[in-house]
């Protein structure tokens, strides 16, 4: 059997025949880890969107570090289409109110480095193509947006939510994180 030894603390892992690594350890949910150590946001606004085929919610990365949607969860009441798009260009707005970010993690005081507004018409800006889709089928009824992978957004990109069908009230919270490799 072969000992590893750190250089620097000369902690040591054995391995074995079969080139297992013996040691003594405790798994751990990624997302778990990242939000005990403060990297998960919840996104949260209402907002009603002046009409059909509005953007109502502007997200950019501002940092340096890759961001991640791992999910959508969103109600309208009434019934609609929600896309999201990856987009360019400086966003105009009506009034431009901040949503709401809060850490998950309640001990810590990390914030995200974005742009993160939500407004009733969100025009100025070039749809690059749509990422996902979510029918809303029924009013007043929660949908959650989910995908086999997360939206990954790199510094200075941007995504924004737009309602498809006429206005309505839109409850939404989008849930960040920083995207680990």
């Amino acid at each position: 059997m072969a000992i590893i030894q750190d250089a620097s603390t000369g902690l040591t892992a054995s391995v074995d025949d079969e080139n297992r690594l013996k040691t003594f350890a405790v798994s751990q949910a990624e997302d778990k880890h990242a939000n005990i150590e403060g990297l998960y946001d919840s996104i949260y606004f209402q907002v009603t969107p002046a009409g059909a085929n509005d953007k109502f919610f502007y997200l950019q990365n501002t940092g340096t570090e890759d961001l991640a949607i791992t999910d959508i969860r969103i109600s309208s009441t009434v019934a609609t289409n929600i896309l999201l798009d990856k987009v360019s260009g400086t966003p105009t707005y009506v009034a431009g109110t901040d949503a709401s970010i809060t850490n998950r993690n309640l001990g810590s005081s990390k914030t995200p480095s974005v742009i993160a507004k939500y407004d009733t018409d969100i025009t100025g800006i070039v749809d690059e193509g749509i990422l996902l889709f979510q029918e809303c089928p029924v009013a007043n009824t929660l949908y959650h947006f989910r995908s086999s992978s997360n939206i990954i957004i790199p510094q200075g990109q941007a995504i924004v939510l737009e309602r498809v069908a006429a206005t309505g009230d839109i409850t939404c919270l989008v849930s960040l994180t920083v995207a680990t490799s």
